[in-house]
């Protein structure tokens, strides 16, 4: 019984992981709109034309001397997005730079869903 239990409780945690992806869009002074996604697990993404992504784990949560609470997410590039929790506010730091730069930013929406096929190529020789 009990390991029923445990298998249905994985099955809902796999269930809704696949749901949980949001993403919202950044406009920024200095480079095209970014897409920013987030996955329930705590990657985050950022991409923006032509073919630039970076990848960020987690964010680092902490608090203005005002007490607005703020959530801070390092790309690996060394990118940084800034969001005022309390009010949705949004800034970036480019990398090399320590100019905080206010961004305009969309509503948050989930992330459509995109399930990929598997490629097997098992048959083509090796190069």
């Amino acid at each position: 019984m009990k390991a029923i239990a445990i298998a249905v409780g994985l099955m809902a945690c796999h269930a809704t992981s696949a749901w949980s992806e949001t993403q919202f869009q950044i406009t920024c002074p200095g480079r095209p709109t970014m897409t920013v996604s987030r996955a329930n697990y705590g990657l985050s993404t950022l991409m923006w034309p032509k073919r630039h992504f970076q990848v960020a784990a987690g964010q680092q949560r902490t608090s203005l001397k005002s007490g607005d609470k703020v959530a801070i997410t390092r790309f690996r590039n060394g990118d940084q997005l800034i969001v005022n929790k309390n009010n949705d506010d949004t800034f970036f730091v480019y990398a090399n730079s320590d100019k905080l730069l206010p961004c305009e930013r969309t509503e948050k929406r989930d992330a459509e869903i995109l399930s990929l096929e598997r490629y097997d190529d098992s048959q083509r020789p090796n190069s």
